[in-house]
């Protein structure tokens, strides 16, 4: 009962009619038949170049043409179009039917009486006038009563209480239920349109004015209703409570083309695109028989940008208010479409004085929004970015593409003394829309969005196995450390194929400086050294622990040094030789004062002389020559290297 209530009081339907802004004036032809041209001067000569013509329903000019939109080419237009040059006519632009149908947000649902039947509409935008008094943005035409014949006035509607959103036909239910808060408040400025568009003769049609808007202002009761800022995207519906989901609205503008947004208690949040000027060249529509200036808004046939009751549901692109809903139908089969009343256009004409905050109350400052880049991690990888130091930030994720086993989530963690701040991500891969929101003393900052792309990376290799260094044997008697075939070898792992790899004997017994060894790791990241001392009619000046260090060429800054340590002892104390079965790795010492004698191969195969290696390690040798018995040269793989023990004040001989 009802929705018919809502049909006959609300709906408007009335002849398509023609009315122009401006003047035309024709220029003088060059030609009897050639097309004349006409411009914006004189509305005489236009009225009579259009005299006759029926089924105009949109109108706009730019850059000194004339577009009119009609529903189908008549005869009539046909001639109007061959006379003159800079007339452009667009086929199929339907007349349009205006939708009618204790926080106040944008986008809710409310009720309006007349006489004895009433409606329902929606809020636009919700705010404040220049005095601080709380005021809603809708539609004009759902403060009038409209005679559904003739889409003349037949008074005026009041207003009444909000509708309860979670019967609205927005959350599935019928709707046209009053919510029990009380009457939202009065009428202030109203207005639908000029004057109705009616009749054939051309001459007595109202011309499109700037002034035909549809907007009106309701001048909220603050004893009953506090207005929010923002706009509804119904999602809590279910609670009655719309203002627990909003968008936040910052600034009123102009619009732009490309996707836009919609609230109203019909449809809830839905989405559109603005037809740009080069497919719909018109500034004002016939919404109802009356001219309303604004913009076209198309969507899917099936997913209509709006329907009856969304009018005066608030229209926005970001955080930018940019309409309110004014009238709609179909473009074609496929594509509907709406009419939306520019809302900067609106304010500018009736002269309101809107704003989002209350005049004269601060507002504390929020947080920055948080900085986040679209990034790419792996499975449960960390999702980064920056924020004030010490703000909490809430990190929310909703996968779009791909990832079927995901589910939507948040995280909320607390950025560092730098501002840093690092959130575990989602488990499965795929391609997810993301939020980042700081709080900071109970103020929320701006949601930053970005993008966030869950993948394995594949070309990553394997980490390098944890180092290790083996030295064998640990301890040695001094008369083993100077056989050929015995010696200390020391094995390590865990660096990258092809890594230069460097041993060095950090400090030993007294006067020795040290010695360094090079070797390259194989394709196991593996690398073996030998140490051995050939001055054997004086093994005892080999005696003493030997510390010893490795470091790879790629080493980080961070990266420790590998370290051990061997000890030679005297005989009595000692443990016996080294591996055996080194029968060429460690070939020729050469002799005890020789000054590059060679030193063995530094790849000699070793079957077992390289401790844990394998056979496959390759190894580099190093031969001690005692200085106590006269002698001081180290014999290095195939490479000669110096090893210089010191008496005491004695300078080091080579």
């Amino acid at each position: 009962m009802q929705k018919k209530l809502v049909q006959s009081s609300l709906a408007i339907s009335a002849a398509a009619a023609l009315s122009l802004s401006g003047a035309l004036v024709a220029s003088p032809a060059m030609a009897d038949n050639a097309p004349q041209k006409l411009d914006l001067q004189s509305e005489a000569h236009v009225q009579k170049a259009l005299s006759g013509i029926e089924g105009v329903n949109a109108y706009g000019t730019d850059g000194g043409e004339l577009s009119i939109g009609v529903a189908k080419k008549t005869d009539e237009i046909k001639k109007l179009e061959k006379k003159y040059q800079n007339i452009k006519v667009t086929e199929g632009v339907q007349e349009l039917k205006p939708y009618a149908k204790n926080d106040l947000a944008g986008g809710a649902g409310y009720l309006v009486k007349a006489g004895e039947s009433g409606g329902a509409c929606s809020t636009g935008f919700s705010g404040w006038d220049g005095d601080g008094k709380p005021v809603v943005l809708t539609a004009g035409h759902c403060s009038k009563i409209i005679n559904e014949q003739t889409n003349e006035f037949d008074g005026d509607t009041t207003v009444d209480q909000t509708e309860k959103p979670s019967v609205s036909q927005a959350n599935g239910g019928e709707g046209f239920q009053a919510s029990g808060s009380g009457v939202i408040g009065k009428w202030g400025f109203a207005n639908f349109g000029g004057d109705l568009l009616e009749g054939s003769d051309q001459d007595k049609w109202p011309e499109p004015s700037e002034s035909d808007i549809d907007f009106a202002v309701i001048d909220v009761d603050e004893s009953k209703y506090n207005v929010k800022n923002g706009i509804t995207d119904w999602s809590t519906a279910d609670s009655d409570d719309l203002a627990k989901s909003t968008t936040e609205i910052t600034e009123v503008g102009a619009h732009k083309d490309g996707a836009i947004s919609k609230s109203g208690r019909t449809t809830g949040k839905t989405e559109g695109k603005v037809l740009p000027r080069s497919e719909y060249d018109f500034d004002y529509q016939n919404v109802g028989g009356r001219w309303v200036h604004g913009f076209g808004v198309t969507a899917p046939a099936d997913k209509p940008f709006s329907q009856p009751g969304d009018s005066g549901g608030g229209v926005y692109q970001g955080n930018t208010a940019v309409g309110v809903i004014s009238g709609g139908g179909d473009l074609d089969a496929n594509t509907s479409f709406t009419w939306v009343a520019d809302l900067d256009h609106s304010l500018e004409e009736s002269g309101t004085d809107f704003n989002l905050e209350k005049p004269g109350e601060e507002t504390p400052e929020a947080p920055a929004a948080p900085k986040a880049e679209d990034q790419t991690i792996e499975p449960e990888g960390k999702i980064k970015g920056k924020a004030e130091a010490g703000a909490m930030v809430e990190v929310k994720w909703e996968a779009v593409e791909g990832a079927q086993a995901a589910k939507n989530g948040s995280e909320t963690v607390t950025a560092d003394d730098k501002g840093n701040f690092s959130a575990e991500g989602p488990k499965a891969e795929g391609k997810y829309k993301s939020t980042a929101t700081a709080t900071v003393d109970g103020q929320e900052s701006k949601k930053t969005e970005f993008d966030v792309t869950v993948e394995k990376d594949e070309s990553e290799t394997p980490a390098p196995a944890e180092r290790e260094i083996s030295i064998d044997p640990k301890e040695i008697a001094a008369s083993d450390f100077v056989q050929e075939d015995e010696g200390v070898t020391i094995t390590v792992k865990g660096f990258d194929e092809g890594e230069k790899v460097n041993l060095e004997v950090a400090s030993g017994p007294e006067g020795v400086e040290g010695i360094e060894l090079e070797e390259t790791a194989n394709e196991n990241g593996a690398a073996a050294f030998s140490i051995y001392g050939t001055s054997a009619e004086n093994p005892e000046a080999y005696l003493g622990d030997y510390d010893l260090e490795v470091t790879g060429a790629n080493d980080t800054a961070e990266e420790e040094a590998l370290t051990g340590q061997f000890d030679v002892l005297a005989d009595e104390d000692g443990t016996g030789g080294g591996s055996e079965g080194n029968e060429d790795g460690n070939a020729d010492g050469g002799d005890a004062d020789g000054g590059n004698a060679d030193g063995g191969s530094g790849d000699g195969s070793n079957d077992d002389g390289n401790g844990d290696g394998g056979s496959d390690l390759p190894r580099t040798g190093a031969e001690m020559t005692g200085l106590a018995a006269g002698a001081g040269l180290l014999l290095v793989g195939g490479t000669a290297v110096v090893l210089t023990m010191r008496r005491k004040n004695n300078n080091c001989v080579q």
